[in-house]
């Protein structure tokens, strides 16, 4: 059965010297893996570039349940990244959703909420003039929010620590796996925050990098084997 669906490239081997397997993680389907016939022949590089990761693409697919291995029939591209390519920065950080939604995602479900949010998000960051240098952490935030762990409970001058554990803010510093109250004050505001507003926090690089680390250890604890190598990219980047 074809199915006409968006999709977001976020890997691709070389399969035979003209074809690649992609992995699309795609709005209706889930997470795939397709065989792309013909995109490596000397004809074809344009249809090659279109499969680069985090590329967005229109495509009509074959689907069969049960299967590993699906096929795409046609595809195009459904967005063209503006900035994403030529800005250090926003390539950087892109990298990092990269790694940040690979990691993530392991379900084959759909999820087309978590989908539309991943798309938005990364047409904001390309769309984005003055580029919000809290971005990468209103997107942790709130992808944890479809991901099925997002903090709960309610902040407030009792419950002023977050304890990572649970995912809840509660009253006493009662475990290792606690923020602090500066922290979780913080964490606070960028649950309030809207991604695709253009507020800002006023917060010092130091406190913006002691808070990448806080949301990639909560990460840990919610996903099995959650592990990245761009942060460290990222933390020089943004200093």
């Amino acid at each position: 059965m074809y199915h006409k669906t968006r999709g977001i490239v976020l890997h691709t081997i070389k399969y035979s010297e003209t074809s690649v397997i992609a992995k699309i993680y795609t709005e209706k389907l889930g997470l795939q893996s397709y065989m792309v016939k013909g995109v490596r022949a000397a004809k074809s590089k344009s249809k090659a570039a279109m499969l680069q990761p985090l590329t967005l693409l229109e495509m009509e697919v074959s689907h069969r349940e049960n299967k590993e291995l699906q096929y795409i029939k046609e595809f195009r591209r459904a967005f063209v990244y503006q900035s994403i390519p030529f800005d250090t920065l926003k390539s950087t950080i892109s990298f990092f959703l990269l790694e940040v939604i690979t990691k993530s995602i392991r379900e084959h479900e759909p999820n087309m909420e978590m989908f539309e949010f991943i798309y938005e998000s990364l047409c904001a960051l390309d769309e984005e003039k003055k580029l919000n240098p809290d971005f990468h952490l209103l997107f942790l935030v709130h992808l944890s929010r479809y991901l099925g762990f997002a903090p709960h409970g309610n902040f407030s001058e009792k419950n002023c620590f977050f304890e990572m554990g649970e995912g809840v803010f509660i009253a006493e510093q009662s475990t290792l796996n606690i923020m602090n109250k500066k922290e979780s004050k913080l964490l606070n505001d960028l649950l309030e925050i809207n991604l695709f507003e253009k507020s800002t926090l006023k917060i010092s690089r130091t406190e913006r990098k002691q808070m990448m680390q806080n949301l990639l250890k909560y990460y840990q604890f919610h996903l099995e084997n959650f592990s990245l190598k761009s942060p460290e990219i990222l933390e020089e980047i943004l200093d």
